[in-house]
């Protein structure tokens, strides 16, 4: 008996290991890094402009790995992450990645192909997620100026997948505040009863390509009170939900790219966003939305199999409908040249200009300033 459980072992064994090696792993990375000069003008009067050289590991260099065995694929990825994350004020330790070694995750994810469509559970990117812009120094093209986009990339979900559709459900981001004029409301519990929702459809026709995607959330603030707690025991709901279309088009050497999104509330949802005006406001005790239009476009040109060059353009307006005037737009131009000294091997020479244009606050004008940046981007793929 003893001899037949060791032999069942043993078989056991030899079947694990024998799935393990029929499954197909691959490994891949990506070094990167920034060598950026940046003069930024705060628009403060007789302020003088700050001039700075950043010079790091890029915060996406990562290290991952790809799985897929009959019906099941799936994804495991860790980035590079600052080691003093802000504490010290000191660019080598706050903003240079993992200079102490550290790593984030990234994605962790597990995907099973049932037939009629796929489910995937784990972290990976949301739905909500359409770059257009080729640049590398804001790590995500320019989607925070207007495109569509989080300002945490990756976040946990049970997604559905039919064709080119996708449906997913994702937590509900309840980590922003919410303003009450000139004072921020404290209220004491947040309530959340629906998992935040997205779907998405994409097409490709022969050298174009169309993403329409959509987001929705809600949870209930409990208690609030204004301006020292004086104001009315009350709930009430706050409400995002977002729009975005991208297309994308090939004309041989020659390509086009434009990303459009509407947003409600788009900072409460967790949208990337450089506007102090996209969270809703308390006007006496009624909640104001918040509205954004945004917008990305990028010309580009495959000169040859060494050098394309590529101009984008972004633009957010967002505004609060109070009775007062709350608003904040912003503008960035921005030019790359990619060039590609071998397969995987990238060195990007960027320049950008981006102008912070003047915020208002309860109709009070604040000059923002702008911000010249020039430098290159370096990376290298291996897999």
């Amino acid at each position: 008996m003893k001899k037949l459980i060791v032999i069942l072992a043993v078989i056991a064994m030899v079947g694990a290991f024998t799935a393990t090696a029929m499954a197909d792993v691959s490994l891949y990375g990506s070094a990167r890094f920034r060598t950026y000069y940046a003069t930024v003008d705060n628009g403060v009067a007789g302020a003088e402009s700050d001039s700075d050289l950043e010079w790091r590991m890029g915060h996406l260099t990562r290290f991952g790995a790809n799985f897929k065995a009959d019906k099941i694929t799936g994804k495991f990825e860790m980035d590079a992450r600052a080691g003093g994350a802000g504490a010290t004020g000191n660019i080598e330790s706050d903003s240079g990645a993992s200079r102490l070694g550290n790593m984030r995750l990234r994605q962790l994810w597990g995907q099973y192909d049932f037939g009629a469509g796929k489910l995937m559970i784990g972290q990976n990117y949301p739905l909500y997620d359409a770059p257009v812009s080729g640049i590398n120094y804001y790590s995500g093209g320019l989607q925070k100026f207007g495109g569509i986009g989080y300002d945490v990339a990756r976040t946990s979900q049970l997604r559905l997948t039919f064709g080119d559709f996708r449906l997913a459900f994702l937590p509900p981001d309840t980590s922003k505040t919410i303003p009450g004029g000139t004072n921020t409301i404290n209220y004491t519990e947040v309530n959340t009863t629906f998992p935040k929702v997205e779907v998405r459809y994409d097409m490709k026709m022969d050298a174009f390509a169309l993403n329409f995607i959509g987001g929705w959330q809600t949870y209930e603030i409990e208690d609030y009170n204004q301006a020292a707690n004086t104001g009315t025991k009350a709930t009430e709901n706050v409400t995002s939900y977002v729009l975005g279309v991208r297309g994308k088009a090939n004309f041989g050497p020659a390509y086009a790219g434009l990303g459009l999104t509407y947003r409600v509330n788009g900072n409460n949802y967790g949208a990337w966003t450089v506007s102090a005006h996209e969270s809703p406001i308390f006007q006496g005790n009624d909640l104001k939305d918040a509205t954004a239009f945004g917008v990305v476009a990028a010309l580009g040109w495959k000169v040859n199999d060494m050098f394309t060059l590529e101009g984008s353009y972004s633009m957010l307006n967002s505004e609060v409908d109070t009775d007062l005037n709350n608003e904040d737009d912003a503008t960035v131009w921005g030019v790359i040249g990619k060039i590609t000294l071998a397969p995987g091997v990238y060195v990007v020479p960027e320049f950008i200009y981006q102008d912070n244009k003047d915020r208002k606050d309860n109709s009070v004008t604040t000059e923002q300033g702008d911000a010249t940046i020039f430098g290159v981007f370096w990376r290298i793929d291996f897999k």
